[in-house]
């Protein structure tokens, strides 16, 4: 009998994604054995509400947004996390006064961050209580360190997978890696190729047999179609060429070449949101569920393996 994945990737801090997520592996509507997220859990803006007499007031993409009372403040706080966003209420003085400071602001967001982290575990925790799948997790390249002690506390069900070789249903290995090779964004968790390609290929060298392996590792292989990403100019903007944005690959030549030589059975990526898809290098199936998470979207993939390998993958979209 096959064993059924249930894939997805970069929810970025959004609410209503995360949630959906975590019905369809309680309710089991796939039908999955194991739950699998590919990293980058975490949001990297806040959005200030300011009080005012008794009214809140926002701006969230260019839209000036009002509540009065306690009800309107907390929807306008949820409409606030569905888009992957955190927000804080403040008088316009405090708010002013953060916004100008950075440090205080960095401090700011890596409390929202680890709150939600927190809050997330704990719900996957209370949801899964009852279900029979269990779900591994990693942070990804955007994800900062110190959520990494939430994702790893016996408190919580998820297991956060990062940096380890484990046994999962099916005869199978999981290999995961949360990190990525160098960005324009300089992110936490990035190293040059070299690097990368010695971690990885350390790692790997636990997986007892590659075709019975799934390798989840956040960045995806370079010129996969699973990495088309616009290429950006020095001051990280779009270059534009003839009204048209470039795009070119942006995956890791570390992990390609892992790919290339170890042929996993299945390489499971996420990283870049608009290059979600299906590719083989050599014999490995190559995933990325892509990410609308912002807009409550949530994408996703249905991997079921037997015996004799991959029988069925499937694109879903809640």
């Amino acid at each position: 009998m096959a064993t059924r994945l249930y894939i997805a990737s970069d929810f970025h801090a959004a609410e209503t994604a995360w949630r959906k997520f975590l019905n369809a592996v309680k309710l089991n509507v796939y039908n999955a054995d194991v739950a699998l997220v590919a990293g980058d859990l975490t949001g990297k803006a806040i959005v200030p509400i300011i009080e005012r007499d008794g009214r809140y007031e926002a701006e969230l993409f260019g839209v000036r947004r009002s509540a009065r009372g306690d009800e309107d403040l907390a929807r306008l706080e949820r409409d606030i996390a569905d888009v992957g966003y955190y927000s804080f209420v403040a008088g316009s003085e405090d708010a002013g006064r953060i916004a100008g400071d950075v440090d205080e602001r960095d401090t700011l967001l890596h409390r929202l961050m680890n709150e939600r982290i927190e809050a997330w575990m704990r719900l996957a925790t209370e949801r899964l209580a009852e279900s029979e799948v269990p779900l591994y997790l990693i942070p990804g390249n955007d994800d900062d360190f110190a959520i990494d002690p939430i994702l790893s506390s016996d408190e919580f069900t998820p297991v956060n997978a990062d940096g380890k070789v484990l046994e999962i249903r099916g005869g199978l290995q999981l290999l995961s890696y949360g990190w990525s090779n160098l960005t324009p964004w300089k992110t936490a968790r990035e190293v040059p190729e070299d690097e990368l390609y010695r971690r990885l290929d350390e790692l790997a060298d636990q997986v007892v047999d590659p075709r019975r392996a799934v390798f989840m590792i956040h960045v995806p292989p370079h010129d996969s179609g699973l990495d088309t990403a616009p290429i950006l100019d020095e001051k990280l903007r779009p270059t534009v060429s003839a009204g048209d944005v470039l795009r070119g690959p942006v995956g890791s030549t570390a992990v390609r070449r892992l790919i290339e030589e170890r042929q996993p059975l299945l390489s499971i990526h996420g990283h870049i949101h608009e290059s979600g898809g299906e590719r083989k290098i050599g014999a490995t199936v190559c995933l990325n569920p892509g990410s609308e998470a912002n807009h409550g979207i949530l994408r996703g993939y249905l991997v079921d393996v037997g015996d004799a390998g991959i029988e069925l993958v499937q694109r879903v979209e809640g």
